[in-house]
């Protein structure tokens, strides 16, 4: 039975899908590690200098805030 041709493409496109997708799986794994490594160290920083995280937290905070009003 002749298809034209679409039994080959949709094997190509599968698979170039399941390629994108453990790509993306892999991103997303390193993204995952890196997210981590930045909450330990906002962790270690709150941890050593409770008064300045406080006042950051607060001046980002304050400069969100302000940049959502005006939207």
């Amino acid at each position: 039975m002749d298809d034209g041709g679409k039994g080959e493409e949709t094997t190509q496109l599968r698979q170039e899908a399941e390629e994108l997708a453990a790509d993306m799986q892999a991103r997303l794994e390193g993204l995952r590690g890196y997210a981590e490594d930045v909450g330990d160290f906002i962790r270690a920083f709150a941890r050593e200098r409770p008064v300045a995280a406080v006042a950051i937290a607060a001046g980002v905070g304050f400069i969100l805030g302000r940049m959502l009003s005006r939207a």
